[in-house]
C-alpha cells in the first residue's frame, strides 16, 4: 500500500489504482520482477517466533494433555480455538511489465502492459468444529455445523493499462484509468456447505483409542468443485490453461495541483478493482445432499485408504453416502469470481517530497463463489524523490488487526511490508505477515531540470 502511493511506483501501482502510473514523470517504467505475499489467520499460530527465525526453529504441535501449549512453550504450533475461524492468503508475482508515456494530439496518455501470477484463498467464518480435537477434549454428542464456503484459486493475468486526463476545462486535474485483464485459470477449489450439518459423536469400541470418538454426519448439503494442473499419477505439476475469463479495474483521480509545480497538493482517487470471474469449463463438480449417515472418524474405509487425488477421496465419500462412488458426480464446469474490492485513496502533500496517504479497501464480492480479499485501513507517511523513496505505515487489517510497516525505494530496488514486525521480532502468537519485493528499471530517466529545458520559451526575443 505504501509503495503504490509513491508517484514513481509506475506500472506496479496500476494493480491498486489504474490512474497512478499517469503521475510518474518518467517516460518509461519497467518492472522486471516483483512479489507480494500476505497471510493472516485466527485459526493457528506459532508461539514466541519470528518469520526469520522459523528456518532454524524446531516447531512442535501443541499437546494439552502433556502440558505443551503455545501459552507456556516457545516454538509450538497451537490454535486459537475460537468458535469461528478465518484465513486469508494472497500471493502476487508480477512478471515483466512496463508503462510508457505517449503524446497524442498534444494530450498525454500512459499505456502499460503487465503480467501476473496470483494465488488467493479465503475462508471466512468457518464453523470451527476442529477446536475440540485441537484441545484434546471429547467432541460433544450432538453438534450443528453451520453453513460456510471456501474458495481457492491460482491464475495468470495479462493486463492492459491506460490512463489520461478528462474534463480539460475544470479547475482540478482529473485522470481516468482502466485495466483490461485476461484471466488464465490454472487451479481452483470451491467448497460450500449450504445448510446445517448434524454431527453426532459416540464412544469408540473396546480396545480403540478412547479419546478418538466415532463421528457421524447427517442431513448434509455440500457441493465440492475443483480443477488442478497437478498430475497425481506422475507427482508433477503440468502447466496448462484450465479456465479463462475477463477482469476490469476502473479508477478516477482528482488532483489539486498548481500548474507551475511538479508535485500535486492533494489527490483523491476512487477505484473499483477485480471486477470479473474465471470460468473453469472442465472443472469437476460433486454434490452431497441427504445421503446416508457417513462415519467421518474411525471409519476404516476412510482412515485406511491411501488418498492419491481429490477425485478418489470424493468417490469414497460418494460410496459411503449413496453406495455408489459415481453418484455424487454432478457434471463439469464452475466459476470463481475475482476478489472484487473498492479502493479509496486520499493523499496530501505536507511539504516538498513529503506526503501523507490514506487508503481504504473494502471487499465487495459481486459474482457467485467470489474470492475475498482482506478489508483494510492504511495510513502512511512517505518521502518521494527521484532516486529514493521511503515511508512508514500503519494498517488496520480486517478492521481489527493493527499492523506496522514501511518501504524503501533505492534506485531499481524496492523492499517493503505493511506488517513488518513479525519478520523482525518474536511474536507471542505469530499468525500473520506481509512482504513485498520489486526490481525495476527506469530507462530514459526524467527529472525537473530536463523537463524545464524541454519547455517552449514564450519570452520575447
Amino acid at each position: 500500500m505504501t509503495f503504490t502511493n509513491d508517484i514513481y511506483s509506475g506500472i506496479n501501482s496500476a494493480l491498486l489504482s489504474p490512474t497512478q502510473p499517469f503521475l510518474n514523470s518518467n517516460p518509461w517504467d519497467i518492472n522486471l520482477m516483483s512479489a507480494d505475499v500476505f497471510l493472516q489467520n485466527d485459526y493457528a499460530y506459532i508461539s514466541q517466533q519470528s518469520i526469520l527465525g522459523l528456518p532454524k526453529a524446531k516447531i512442535k504441535t501443541a499437546n494439552p494433555r502433556k502440558n505443551i501449549t503455545g501459552e507456556n512453550t516457545p516454538g509450538v504450533l497451537d490454535f486459537y480455538n475460537k468458535d469461528n475461524a478465518n484465513l486469508l492468503l494472497a500471493t502476487d508475482i508480477m512478471g515483466p511489465s512496463f508503462s510508457m508515456t505517449a503524446n497524442i494530439k498534444e494530450k498525454k496518455y500512459v499505456f502499460g502492459l503487465f503480467s501476473r501470477l496470483r494465488t488467493q484463498a479465503s475462508i471466512l467464518d468457518f464453523d470451527n468444529y476442529l477446536r475440540f480435537g485441537n484441545e484434546r477434549i471429547p467432541q460433544p454428542e450432538d453438534y450443528v455445523m453451520h453453513p460456510f464456503s471456501t474458495q481457492v484459486m491460482n491464475w495468470n493475468e495479462i493486463g492492459l493499462n491506460a490512463a489520461t486526463t478528462i474534463f480539460p476545462y475544470s479547475d482540478k486535474k482529473w485522470i481516468l484509468g482502466v485495466n483490461l485483464k485476461y484471466e488464465i485459470g490454472l487451479d481452483a477449489a470451491n467448497i460450500i456447505n449450504h445448510d446445517n450439518i448434524e454431527l453426532t459423536a459416540t464412544d469408540p469400541a473396546v480396545g480403540e483409542d478412547p479419546n478418538k470418538k466415532n463421528i457421524y454426519a447427517s442431513n448434509y448439503n455440500l457441493t465440492a468443485s475443483y480443477a488442478t494442473n497437478y498430475n497425481f499419477e506422475t507427482k508433477r505439476y503440468e502447466y496448462k490453461q484450465n479456465g479463462s475469463g475477463l477482469g476490469l479495474d476502473l479508477g478516477i483521480t482528482m488532483l489539486d495541483q498548481d500548474p507551475r509545480e511538479e508535485e500535486y497538493d492533494s489527490k483523491f482517487s476512487f477505484n473499483i478493482l477485480d471486477l470479473g470471474y474465471v470460468n473453469f469449463k472442465n472443472g469437476i463438480n460433486h454434490q452431497f445432499i441427504n445421503g446416508n449417515t457417513i462415519q467421518v472418524q474411525n471409519n476404516p474405509n476412510i482412515d485406511d485408504a491411501e488418498f492419491e487425488s481429490p477425485e478418489q477421496y470424493l468417490k469414497i465419500l460418494s460410496q459411503e453416502a449413496y453406495g455408489d462412488e459415481n453418484k455424487s458426480f454432478a457434471g463439469y464446469g464452475f466459476k470463481i469470481g475475482l476478489p472484487t474490492s473498492i479502493n479509496i485513496n486520499y493523499s496530501q502533500r505536507i511539504k516538498e517530497h513529503h506526503f501523507v496517504n490514506v487508503n481504504w479497501i473494502q471487499r465487495v464480492p459481486v459474482f457467485e463463489n467470489s474470492l475475498k480479499r482482506n478489508n483494510l485501513l492504511n495510513a502512511n507517511y512517505s518521502i518521494q524523490k527521484e532516486a529514493i523513496g521511503y515511508g512508514i505505515s500503519t494498517t488496520l487489517s480486517e478492521y481489527r488487526n493493527l499492523q506496522f510497516g514501511g518501504y524503501v525505494r533505492l534506485g531499481p530496488l524496492i523492499l517493503g511490508s505493511e506488517n513488518a514486525f513479525p519478520f523482525l521480532f518474536k511474536h507471542k502468537k505469530l499468525h500473520a505477515a506481509n512482504v513485498y519485493l520489486a526490481i525495476k528499471l527506469y530507462p530514459f530517466w526524467d527529472n525537473a531540470f530536463k523537463r524545464h529545458r524541454r519547455e517552449k520559451c514564450d519570452c520575447e526575443k
